[in-house]
């Protein structure tokens, strides 16, 4: 096997140039001893260059599709091509692209919302006419009941920061009509399914740049979660056609490595791999105009590569957003090079799912108040685990109950204090140090039948139903209030803030900065009187301003007092 460093390929310089009078082919395939170049019917043999081989053919070949064929007729796709149709990649013109640029105004801190692009109108209850594309998010107007908003305007309303959305780049379905994304088959082309003109290759990029830009254009940053950790089918993969042995990590005895627990895991330390994954997101700015990046299952990849990683993408865009899934995972990759939660100190700009606050906030609104110390330490972000720079604090997210399921599954169905309950850890999120995260619907109890995985359900399961919208308006208002407060309170976001912490008649007494946060986690209704008049600011309700020396909390609620 040839030995190679990032002096041996310029990495922008792989994939197909349009001219108008020829276009330029060119792969990176040291280990190859001949290449062809695929078109119709008509195989044309490549040239070999150091460890490139390349091909100029003349004429006009906008829209053109191609593969490239191995010396032992393996076929594959260009894994540099912006589009690929039928198992084809297309020559295009970048000139076609939409680069239209919207910039969002000024953001202080970050709130993240969970959607996947399907989930998001492809319910009965969606009343726009794009469902389940990329276009569906560039739907305003649209309300139920002439009153209530959905879709666009409603994100826009809650004033969340960060929209993330589940894996848009191809995937497999598995053998079923839904599936989530994680089953990752490119990394350089969208999934047909979310474009709405299938048949037009342009499409695939300019549908996906314009939602980004109309979200843009509401004060919306998007965030896109990418799966650089595996792929679905090893064997037929492109990028492990084109370097044999090289993109996977193997074992010892020469199996692949499977981490992962889905088959195999990216071997992000080989030098060309390393700079394929950051090309990669390079390019989804240069294309889309993205924000940021969630990676999963991160503690696969290498501290060196997300490092770069996220130097790269800052230096393009200063305010871009790196954050994933830090478990520690994997049998081949020594612990102390993952970029896992237990090395988070290494990893100084890199946020990372905190699955610590998670258990124990549910824990703690489930009814366990035994478990007050964990609480206030993940409330002030305990830096023996995760610090506040880090920590992406939430309950819910896809994998998993959903908040309200939790609460039915576990404590049967008693409806009003299981709102309660999810509506008193969507606030411990909010007012906890470190970064809220959210997962659509959760603020309006959003349900999936009480089925815990649903990756491969169908819309009935995984849609999301505007209606519980409506249903549930109140507790929509309270959650923009929520967001509201947050943005008002630099505190919760600064390294310095003073906080300490008090117990009253059951009651967490919470005092951050210059505020003084009662938290009620019981079925029963606390009166709070410490024999001075309390400056009360938030309350069950919502926001509010009123001043009294005695106070009730009722259950499942925070209260806020001014110091």
């Amino acid at each position: 096997m040839i030995e190679y460093t990032l002096k041996d390929f310029d990495i922008k310089q792989l994939g197909s140039f349009y001219y108008h009078d020829k276009t330029v082919f060119r792969v990176f395939a040291p280990d190859h001893n001949k290449m062809f170049l695929l078109i119709d019917n008509d195989l044309y043999e490549m040239h070999r260059n150091h460890y490139y081989f390349e091909i100029a053919l003349g004429g006009d070949l906008e829209l053109i599709r191609y593969n490239y064929v191995t010396e032992d007729g393996i076929k594959f796709k260009d894994p540099f091509a912006y589009v690929s149709i039928d198992d084809k990649s297309v020559v295009v013109n970048k000139n076609h692209f939409n680069n239209r640029i919207v910039r969002p105004s000024y953001m202080k801190n970050i709130i993240i919302y969970e959607a996947n692009v399907r989930d998001f109108s492809s319910s009965f209850s969606y009343t726009g006419k794009l469902r389940s594309k990329f276009l569906s998010f560039c739907e305003s107007g649209l309300k139920l009941e002439n009153y209530y908003m959905i879709g666009l305007d409603y994100l826009k309303n809650l004033g969340i920061t960060h929209l993330q959305l589940m894996p848009v780049f191809d995937y497999d379905n598995d053998g079923s009509e839904y599936n989530w994304g994680y089953n990752p088959i490119a990394y350089n082309y969208v999934k047909k399914d979310y474009v709405l003109d299938s048949k037009e290759p342009y499409a695939y990029i300019n549908e996906l740049r314009e939602m980004v830009n109309t979200l843009h254009e509401n004060d919306i940053r998007v965030v896109l979660d990418v799966v650089f950790n595996h792929v679905y089918h090893p064997v037929s993969n492109d990028l492990d056609i084109m370097l044999p042995k090289r993109f996977f990590r193997y074992r010892e005895d020469g199996t692949l490595a499977e981490g992962t627990l889905c088959g195999n895991e990216i071997n992000s330390q080989d030098v060309f791999v390393r700079e394929y994954i950051i090309e990669m997101v390079s390019r989804y700015i240069e294309l889309f105009d993205i924000d940021g990046i969630r990676m999963d299952l991160m503690g696969i990849s290498d501290i060196d590569t997300v490092n770069k990683l996220r130097e790269t993408m800052v230096s393009i865009k200063n305010d871009f957003v790196v954050y994933g899934e830090g478990w520690n995972m994997g049998d081949v990759l020594p612990e102390d090079l993952r970029a896992s939660i237990r090395n988070y100190r290494y990893l100084p700009e890199i946020g990372m799912f905190n699955d610590r606050f998670r258990d124990v906030i549910i824990k703690y609104v489930s009814g366990d108040n035994s478990i007050k110390e964990e609480v206030k330490q993940v409330l002030a972000c305990d830096p023996n685990y995760l610090d506040s720079k880090h920590s992406i604090n939430y309950v819910e997210c896809h994998d998993g109950y959903t908040m309200i399921d939790h609460m039915y599954k576990y404590l049967g169905d008693h409806d009003y204090n299981n709102k309660r309950r999810c509506l008193l850890a969507l606030s411990l999120i909010m007012i906890s140090r470190g970064i809220p995260f959210i997962h659509m619907g959760q603020e309006f109890f959003r349900t999936k039948k009480g089925i815990r995985n649903t990756y491969s359900c169908d819309d009935s399961i995984n849609g999301i139903d505007w209606n519980l919208r409506v249903d549930n308006n109140e507790a929509t208002d309270y959650f923009k209030d929520l967001i509201n407060f947050r943005k008002e309170h630099e505190i919760f976001d600064s390294e310095e803030v003073h906080i300490d912490f008090d117990d009253y008649y059951g009651c967490l007494i919470y005092n951050i900065g210059g505020l003084k946060i009662i938290i009620n986690a019981s079925e029963h209704d606390h009166i709070y009187n410490d024999g001075n008049n309390n400056h009360v600011i938030f309350n069950y309700q919502g926001r509010c301003d009123f001043v009294s020396s005695v106070i009730n909390i009722p259950a499942f609620s925070i209260l806020v007092c001014k110091i």
